[in-house]
């Protein structure tokens, strides 16, 4: 009895050391494509993962095409400069675009390539996201507020305060609701059309990225190096919690998320080039895959800085480094 009582210990340790390793494999890319040599200030993806808007460290801002990826148009503030541009968003249609720089916010036309109007704003720029149709935007800056521009007609609907510096935004793509996340480890949703907050959440860290489902039924939150959690936008409970490391070594950030269409996934990139596929109920990591590294012989490393579901079974990643990744 003995015996075999060690034994089964034997196989439930082996057990759940392959559950342990399962759970912590990660794929590889089945392609990837360079669209910057130094790097990256700032990248996002279009809905759909079939255009890309980067800000590239040496060469500003581009726009590119995914499949197969080509570059369509450059795109600066001011003729023979390369912006450096902090924050950059496509919108939900994916005929417009923004690229924001310190001071500065300029529309585009993903269509023509045209530039649709400039704008000077009040606090430096530090993240920004667009409304169907590039109707307006949601800025957030480093004065402790964030700002919902009509970006067409011009002027501010509304002044959201903060009271801390507002490191990520996202907003509806009806423009119904935005969402904050601040230094002072705040979440916050709002009702745009009155400038009012609807709920309040608290995490445990500086807020690293903010993101709502399409339809604004969720709210997804991490803090850096601490908490990530998804709350209802209706009740204001929360729904789950993502492990981030905290019975591990260390916790990592989760640097950006996006919602599936039907709600029911979340794809989460990190700062150490994980991406991961939850389940928004649960909590639960489903698949894993790396992003590429430029040189796996030194210790580079890539965050991700922009991630979207694609067609079927595909999604797509890019990395601080420069590159788009694409999964499977």
């Amino acid at each position: 009895m003995r015996r075999t009582a060690k034994a089964l210990k034997h196989v439930a340790l082996a057990g759940a050391t392959l559950a342990l390793l399962g759970a912590c494999s990660a794929e590889d890319p089945v392609t990837t494509s360079s669209m910057a040599v130094q790097g990256l200030y700032s990248a996002a993806l279009s809905d759909n993962g079939s255009a890309s808007l980067i800000g590239s460290i040496q060469h500003g801002g581009s726009y590119w095409e995914n499949n197969p990826s080509r570059r369509v148009y450059n795109w600066n503030h001011a003729a023979g400069e390369a912006t450096p541009l902090i924050s950059v968003d496509i919108d939900p249609s994916g005929d417009f675009a923004a690229t924001g720089s310190a001071r500065t916010m300029v529309l585009w036309s993903t269509v023509t390539g045209q530039s649709l109007g400039f704008w000077n704003t009040p606090g430096d720029v530090k993240t920004l996201k667009l409304t169907r149709n590039g109707d307006f935007a949601l800025v957030g800056m480093d004065d402790q507020t964030a700002r919902y521009f009509d970006v067409k007609n011009g002027g501010i609907r509304q002044t959201l305060r903060t009271g801390a510096i507002v490191r990520s935004v996202d907003v509806t793509p009806d423009g119904r609701y935005g969402v904050t996340g601040d230094d002072l480890y705040q979440v916050i949703l709002w009702d745009l059309t009155t400038g009012e907050a609807k709920h309040r959440w608290q995490l445990d860290n500086n807020i690293a990225t903010v993101t709502l489902s399409g339809d604004g039924a969720y709210v997804f939150a991490a803090a850096q190096l601490g908490d990530a959690k998804v709350w209802s936008t209706l009740t204001g409970a929360e729904v789950s919690q993502i492990d981030t490391g905290k019975l591990q070594s260390r916790n990592v950030t989760i640097s950006q998320a996006v919602f599936s269409n039907n709600n029911r996934n979340l794809l989460l990139g990190q700062q150490n080039r994980r991406v991961n596929l939850v389940n928004v109920m649960t909590g639960e990591v489903t698949q894993s895959w790396d992003m590429h590294l430029k040189d796996t012989m030194r210790p580079t490393g890539a965050a991700v800085i922009a991630l979207a579901f694609g067609a079927g079974n595909t999604y797509y990643a890019i990395g601080s480094n420069g590159y788009l990744n694409v999964f499977q």
